[in-house]
C-alpha cells in the first residue's frame, strides 16, 4: 500500500444560493470530512470565494463562471486554455501515480482542458449530475418534460431538441461533450465513478459499462440530540431549490392549486412568475444555509417533486434532520431514505395526479417525521462518508490517506511556485 494525497477539483466550492448548489456545499463538506479523518487533503476551486477553512490549502484558480457570458464564453466551456494553464501549474510536481483527484463540478470553468490535465492521476469522477455522459446534463428532455431514453452522442441524441436553452446551446455542449471524451480517455483502472445514490448509479450505469462504479453518499452533520417537535405550520407545504420545469415546481404549483394548499417556496429560477401569479404560494428568494431549518419548520411538508433522474436532492435529509415530514419523488435518489428510515411519503410523477393524491392524503393524516434520527445521524455522518472514500482508495487504487490514530498532519508544502 503506497502513501497518497488527495487533491479535491471543483469549479467552485461552498457558496450559497442556487447558483452553487448543492455539489458546492457537498465539496466542502467532503473536504472537511476527509481532514477530520486524517487526510491530506487541498483543494482547487476555479472560482468564487475561498471557505474560511485552512485557507493554506485552498487553491483559487481566479476565472469566472462562464455560463450566459456570450459566444467567447461558450467556446471557453469547449475548451478553456486558461483553466488547463491554470490546473497544470497547480498540480505540477505532484506524483501521478499517489496523488488521487476527487473532481466534483467541471462545466463552468474548468472543461475538458483541465480534465486532460487530472486524467494523468487516478481519479474519482463525483456524479452530482450526469454530465460526463449527457451533454445537457441531467439526462433529461426539456421539450418532451420526461427523462431522456436515447444514447448519448448517437444519432437521436444529436438530432433532438432536449437541452433547456435551445439548439445553439445544445450544440454547444456535444461540442464539449466529444472534446470530453477525447480528452479523458484514460484506462478504466485509474477512474471510479462516485454516485449519490443507489437510484443515479442505476440510472448510468448501462450508459458506462466498462467502468468503475461506487455509491457515496453526501454528508450532512446532524445534532445528536433528536430535533424538538415543529410548531404549528404557517405552510402547507415547503419547496427549496431551483425553480425550474425539470425540479417538478410546475407540477407541484398545479397540485397545490387542485388541492386548495399554500406553500412556500424558496429558490430561483424561471419559473418564478409561476409562482407571484398562483393564489397561496409565498416566494422567497435563496436564504443561507444556516436560516434553512427554520423555513422548512415552518412547513407541514417540505416536497422534493423532481422530474428528472436526480441524483440525491440534499433539501430531503435536511428537512428530516430538521424534523419535517417529507414527500420525495420516486426520481430522486434521496428517496431511498424515506424507504430506509421512514418520516415521509414517496410518490410517482410519472402517474398523473398521484402528487395531489398523496398530498390530500398526507393531510388527512399528517405524517410524523422519521423516528430513526439516531440511525438517520450514522448514515449520513462525516465519519462514515469519509471512512468510505479512503476506504475506496485503498481498494481501487492501492493508495492510504490514513495516518492511523495520529492527529491530523500538515502535509508537506506542495512543490511549485504560485503567481502572485
Amino acid at each position: 500500500m503506497r502513501n497518497g494525497r488527495i487533491v479535491l477539483l471543483s469549479d467552485y466550492i461552498g457558496g450559497e444560493g442556487p447558483g452553487s448548489g448543492g455539489a458546492g456545499h457537498a465539496a466542502l463538506d467532503s473536504y472537511r470530512a476527509l481532514r477530520a479523518a486524517g487526510a491530506d487533503v487541498h483543494a482547487i476551486a476555479g472560482f468564487g470565494e475561498r471557505p474560511e477553512v485552512e485557507p493554506e490549502r485552498f487553491h483559487g484558480l481566479g476565472g469566472a463562471d462562464l455560463r450566459g457570458a456570450g459566444t467567447g464564453a461558450m467556446l471557453r466551456a469547449i475548451y478553456n486554455p486558461d483553466a488547463q494553464a491554470a490546473v497544470s501549474r497547480e498540480l505540477a510536481g505532484l506524483d501521478t501515480d499517489t496523488t488521487l483527484i476527487v473532481l466534483h463540478q467541471w462545466t463552468r470553468y474548468l472543461s475538458p482542458a483541465a480534465l486532460r490535465i487530472a486524467s494523468r492521476f487516478p481519479t474519482m469522477i463525483y456524479m452530482h449530475d450526469y454530465f460526463w455522459v449527457c451533454p445537457n446534463g441531467i439526462y433529461y428532455d426539456f421539450t418532451a418534460g420526461k427523462p431522456c431514453d436515447r444514447r448519448p452522442m448517437r444519432r437521436h441524441c444529436l438530432t433532438s431538441d432536449c437541452d433547456r436553452q435551445g439548439r445553439l446551446p445544445k450544440l454547444g455542449r456535444l461540442a464539449r461533450h466529444a472534446v470530453r471524451h477525447a480528452t479523458t480517455a484514460s484506462r478504466p483502472s485509474r477512474r471510479l465513478f462516485l454516485h449519490l445514490s443507489e437510484h443515479a448509479q442505476r440510472t448510468i450505469m448501462p450508459l458506462l459499462p466498462d467502468q468503475r462504479h461506487a455509491v457515496l453518499h453526501n454528508p450532512l452533520s446532524l445534532p445528536e440530540a433528536e430535533p424538538q417537535p415543529a410548531p404549528p405550520p404557517s405552510y402547507d407545504i415547503g419547496y427549496f431549490g431551483r425553480l425550474e420545469a425539470d425540479k417538478g415546481v410546475g407540477l407541484l404549483v398545479e397540485a397545490l392549486r387542485e388541492t386548495g394548499r399554500t406553500g412556500l417556496f424558496v429558490g430561483q429560477g424561471s419559473l418564478e412568475p409561476l409562482l407571484a401569479a398562483t393564489p397561496g404560494i409565498t416566494h422567497r428568494p435563496w436564504a443561507p444555509r444556516e436560516a434553512m431549518a427554520a423555513a422548512m419548520r415552518s412547513c407541514g411538508v417540505v416536497v422534493l417533486p423532481s422530474l428528472w433522474n436526480e441524483t440525491w436532492g440534499l433539501i430531503v435529509p435536511e428537512a428530516m434532520a430538521a424534523g419535517v415530514p417529507v414527500l420525495v419523488s420516486s426520481r430522486a435518489g434521496s428517496s431511498e431514505l424515506v424507504r430506509r428510515f421512514g418520516g415521509g411519503h414517496i410518490f410517482d410523477p410519472g402517474q398523473p395526479g398521484s402528487l395531489a393524491t398523496m398530498l390530500a392524503q398526507m393531510a388527512a393524516e399528517p405524517p410524523s417525521p422519521t423516528r430513526q434520527h439516531a440511525a438517520l445521524r450514522r448514515f449520513l455522518s462525516p465519519e462514515r462518508h469519509a471512512a468510505r472514500i479512503l476506504g475506496l482508495a485503498e481498494s481501487h487504487f492501492g493508495l492510504t490517506m490514513r495516518d492511523g490514530d495520529q492527529p491530523v498532519r500538515a502535509s508537506a508544502p506542495w512543490s511549485i511556485s504560485r503567481p502572485a
